[in-house]
């Protein structure tokens, strides 16, 4: 789900992991956008809740020329796969029981959270991002298509200071867990997410 907020001529993606369902909580109960897909809407194979304007406008929800400022969320690298790490352990890996969940559905999720759960952070930094030397980028689709990016460590700030709102946003769905993620790094699984993440870490500001 997608928020238009047509007073400020904005739409604002949910960023799955990085702060998106606080932000368009506070968003939804403080400045009345609409939500694309509406309620009730067919969301015709568009993610309900982390669908991009891309797929919006492949699907025809959204029309090509919407001429709206694309907003959305990005996260520290380092403390992004901390929370997938964990989040996975204990939340995806109960989806296992349903054989309805979309972990069933989608091509590799299983293993992925087999990983999690049977492998120490380290180990499992190392398969999840298994060649440093190619640029990654925390939800790549939802960052690249964007105008303006808040980081989710900062959102009351940076949507004052890059979109000119004053918006109040509330923790929403934390995990629970250690916030001080770089406990669990060693230094290869340190070096690991700095060369991936490279140009994210220059361009957001981002440290260990």
């Amino acid at each position: 789900m997608a928020l238009i907020d047509d007073r400020a001529g904005l739409v604002v993606t949910a960023a799955p992991g990085t702060g998106s369902t606080a932000l368009l909580t506070a968003w939804g109960e403080q400045r009345a956008p609409r939500a694309v897909p509406a309620a009730g809407e067919p969301d015709h194979g568009v993610d309900a809740k982390h669908g991009t304007v891309a797929q919006l406008v492949a699907a025809g929800l959204l029309p090509a020329e919407h001429g709206l400022r694309v907003v959305t969320t990005t996260r520290n690298p380092f403390d992004f796969y901390v929370a997938e790490h964990t989040r996975t352990r204990t939340r995806w890996v109960h989806e296992l029981r349903d054989p309805g969940s979309w972990v069933h559905r989608v091509p590799g999720a299983v293993d992925r959270i087999v990983d999690a759960v049977t492998l120490d952070f380290p180990e499992w930094l190392a398969r999840a991002v298994a060649d440093p030397g190619t640029p990654r980028r925390v939800n790549r689709g939802h960052v690249e298509e964007a105008d303006v990016v808040l980081r989710m460590e900062h959102l009351e700030a940076d949507v004052r200071e890059r979109l000119g709102l004053d918006l109040a946003v509330a923790p929403t769905n934390v995990t629970d867990r250690d916030r001080a993620y770089w406990r669990s790094y060693d230094a290869a699984s340190r070096r690991r997410v700095e060369q991936a993440h490279a140009a994210d870490l220059a361009l957001f500001g981002y440290v260990f």
